[in-house]
């Protein structure tokens, strides 16, 4: 729909609207912060049929009440617009809720006594197989967990856990079988088949989704069903940290028919932007067929639905060292990989750039940053400057030198600031890597920040909790929320508690082409709202997560709240 005719109905509708209606709400006596232009705070709210009529003086908004309206008292609570989390995967993760998943297990018995209890579970009795997610890498030396963790568990069952970066698995003895991979299978093409260093024999992990793919192709597909229920689990969580809107960053075609499944029944609580993968459909099976769902993707548009979104990958993770970086691995020497040379990143950015699409990628390392830019550049200097709102999410390193060309090239930094700690990951495995300096220089966000850049917030769920505050205290205090972990990932990157909120409301609105909708309490967008138990600022930075979501609002209606 057209941004300016929508305003203009809104408008026409709101002079026309009188006060009376069972769907009246006014909130009063709390923390009514707006997020607007003007950052303004204030006294009450008055909504109608899901949209917001009236910001103001309490005084002036109860003048709207008539018997049908209800009067909600806000007790000092803080309300604010709900967040959006611009970069989760909620079928994909929503998914191992009802297969096996592992994630935040410390311990590598509880690992295995987990993994025996799917051995027993509905999924693993109804394919024969035990699939999942979550297991930490950084438990292992080099994040290289070996086979015979999981064949100790079953070596009659095949086994299947991603890693929680969702860049690497570990499988058993009987999955490597089942998928004919041996000591003569070759890497393929992007990824790697860890070996023994001595025998040269599978050791189990695979790298990248080419080679994870090797034993998914080989697995039990995902009904139909199962996607659904990862849905409706994923959007329930969602709504209980306060989300109502995301970006469902790697979507094929079966899980744009879960959304508007979901929709089409009024069931779907979140506004969706669904980016179509693009690059990796001739080795990620889930993910073949780019061109023509490309070309369809209009038939999956929905109020709540946006299909107008490419996801590009330009290289993997540092841990196995597929993330692309300028200075070399220390240990090895190796650059990592790029996904394609620019030539081939620089004519499919500019390529979608012109048909008006955002386009998402991930980048890790420094070298894969400047790689996306350089091709957001050529995109601007082939097609002009145009309103797509690209994005790169992750950022780990980013080259001082190309900190600016954020606010140059007007593409947002999509910080997962959750990583932004120093945890397992990094002592254990980024320092040997890449060395003290340049782990000190990982998650700028400041520095974007500081030069002018969007900053915006996304969870990446599952790999980190998908809870907003909980990023937002990491992001301001650059330690661990838990206390389990002492120290700072370099203080002179702790952000400020305005931009953090904004980075989840009204900029990742803005990154999702619905600023004139949500992300901002104004007077004709809609009542996307969250009252919060506590007023973020009167709240210790380091207590922020803990703080919880009471209810939140879809468009005035109740789609979570804490009795």
């Amino acid at each position: 729909m057209n941004k300016h005719r929508f305003i203009l109905g809104v408008l026409i509708i709101l002079f026309c609207w009188d006060a009376s209606g069972e769907n009246n709400k006014i909130f009063i006596n709390g923390n009514i912060h707006t997020f607007d232009q003007e950052l303004s705070v204030v006294e009450a709210i008055f909504i109608r049929d899901g949209y917001i009529q009236k910001v103001g003086k309490q005084e002036d908004i109860l003048k709207s009440a008539d018997d049908g309206t209800e009067i909600i008292d806000l007790e000092g609570k803080m309300l604010m617009p709900a967040f959006h989390d611009a970069h989760a995967h909620p079928i994909w993760n929503g998914m191992d809720q009802y297969q096996c998943e592992v994630f935040g297990l410390m311990d590598l018995e509880q690992i295995q006594d987990k993994i025996r209890s799917c051995l027993e579970g509905d999924y693993a009795k109804s394919t024969g197989w035990v699939i999942g997610a979550g297991l930490n890498a950084a438990l292992f030396p080099a994040a290289n967990p070996r086979k015979n963790l999981f064949d100790e568990v079953s070596k009659e069952i095949p086994i299947y856990i991603e890693i929680s970066d969702g860049h690497n698995a570990l499988v058993n003895s009987k999955a490597l079988e089942l998928a004919n991979i041996t000591k003569q299978t070759p890497n393929p093409d992007k990824g790697i088949i860890e070996r023994d260093p001595i025998t040269g024999e599978p050791s189990g992990t695979l790298r990248e989704p080419s080679a994870m793919n090797l034993v998914v192709n080989v697995a039990p597909k995902e009904s139909d069903e199962l996607h659904r229920n990862g849905l409706r689990y994923a959007q329930g969580l969602a709504n209980s940290y306060g989300i109502t809107s995301m970006i469902d960053t790697a979507v094929n075609e079966k899980y744009l028919e879960s959304f508007n499944h979901l929709a089409e029944r009024d069931e779907l609580n979140l506004r969706i932007i669904g980016c179509i993968e693009y690059g990796r459909e001739h080795y990620v099976q889930e993910f073949s067929g780019f061109e023509d769902l490309y070309k369809r993707r209009s038939m999956f548009e929905h109020e709540r639905i946006n299909p107008n979104c490419v996801k590009i990958f330009i290289d993997g993770v540092l841990e196995g060292q597929t993330g692309a970086i300028l200075e070399p691995y220390l240990d090895s020497g190796s650059y990592g990989q790029l996904y394609f040379s620019q030539e081939e990143l620089n004519k499919a950015i500019a390529r979608f750039d012109a048909d008006h699409i955002q386009v998402m990628t991930h980048a890790i390392g420094d070298r894969a940053v400047r790689s996306g830019l350089d091709a957001y550049e050529y995109a601007i200097n082939t097609n002009g400057m145009n309103d797509n709102r690209h994005h790169i999410s992750h950022l780990q390193l980013i080259h001082k030198e190309d900190i600016p060309r954020f606010s140059e090239l007007k593409v947002s930094a999509n910080f997962q600031a959750t990583w932004a700690l120093p945890d397992e990951w990094i002592t254990e495995i980024n320092i040997p890597e890449l060395g003290i300096e340049r782990v000190n220089r990982m998650y700028p966000i400041r520095s974007v920040h500081d030069a002018g850049g969007t900053i915006v917030g996304g969870s990446d769920w599952a790999v980190t909790t998908m809870n907003p505050l909980v990023a937002i205290e990491t992001a301001l205090t650059r330690q661990d929320p838990t206390d389990r972990i002492k120290g700072t990932l370099n203080e002179s990157e702790q952000m400020e508690l305005t931009e953090m909120i904004k980075a989840y409301t009204i900029n990742a609105a803005h990154l999702m082409h619905q600023d004139h909708l949500t992300g901002s309490i104004e007077m004709g967008k809609y009542a996307d709202l969250i009252i919060l138990e506590e007023n973020l600022y009167e709240v210790p930075h380091e207590n922020i997560g803990e703080v919880k979501v009471t209810q939140t609002l879809l468009e005035g209606e109740t789609v979570f709240r804490i009795n």
